[in-house]
């Protein structure tokens, strides 16, 4: 990993002991990572794939688009986002969350904000994504309640990796998409994460300054 403060942040999170099991580090066992392939063409083949395209194809049949997200004018929209469901994966929604503020300041450290727009242009789901060295970490993965049947959250971790696939062609890197980890999610969780191509890693993470 390489980067400004905030990817040094992340480093020292991901490498601090782990809280419950505290001989191994944070992300170290079990981490969710899809090694960026050469082309978006190798990315979407084969059968593995099946069920990502099905949900891309009836995303952008509804009409659904990603684009970088204006995080000032669009606040209330990602404001009504975080509020449109009392639970996530199970778990009550944090109260950082739906805390106008809190949600001001977390927009403030945030890398680049990628955003799910339906036809009608309102924001439907977004996601934090940082560039840190030979990795992109993906995080605050949000979207609608209404919207999820539509496979906007498909739509918009695919069109993120075509991204960032694009990007490893024309500099070098990144070699790695993140999107958390396998350990400690839940089943509908892990099936995401297998379908977008994400696979359990353990991981060694150094710093390059």
């Amino acid at each position: 990993m390489s980067g400004d403060e905030h990817c040094r942040g992340l480093y020292e999170h991901f490498t601090r002991r782990h809280a419950r099991y505290r001989l191994i580090q944070n992300k170290a066992w079990g981490v969710a990572l899809l090694r960026l392939p050469d082309t978006n063409e190798q990315y979407l083949a084969g059968g593995r794939r099946e069920k990502l395209r099905n949900h891309l194809k009836k995303a952008k049949r509804k009409g659904y688009t990603v684009d970088l997200v204006d995080r000032v004018a669009s606040l209330d929209e990602i404001m009504a986002i975080n509020g449109s469901a009392e639970e996530r994966q199970g778990r009550p929604m944090h109260p950082d969350y739906l805390d106008r503020e809190q949600v001001v300041a977390y927009l403030g450290r945030a890398s680049e904000l990628y955003g799910v727009y339906d036809g009608d242009g309102v924001l439907q789901a977004y996601a934090d994504v940082r560039e840190a060295g030979d990795v992109v970490c993906v995080s605050r993965l949000l979207g609608a309640a209404d919207a999820l049947r539509d496979g906007v959250m498909w739509l918009m971790m695919a069109e993120i990796i075509a991204r960032m696939i694009e990007r490893r062609q024309a500099n070098g890197k990144p070699t790695w998409f993140m999107y958390d980890m396998f350990s400690g999610a839940s089943a509908g969780l892990r099936q995401f994460k297998e379908g977008i191509g994400c696979e359990p890693y353990t991981v060694k993470w150094t710093w390059r300054a």
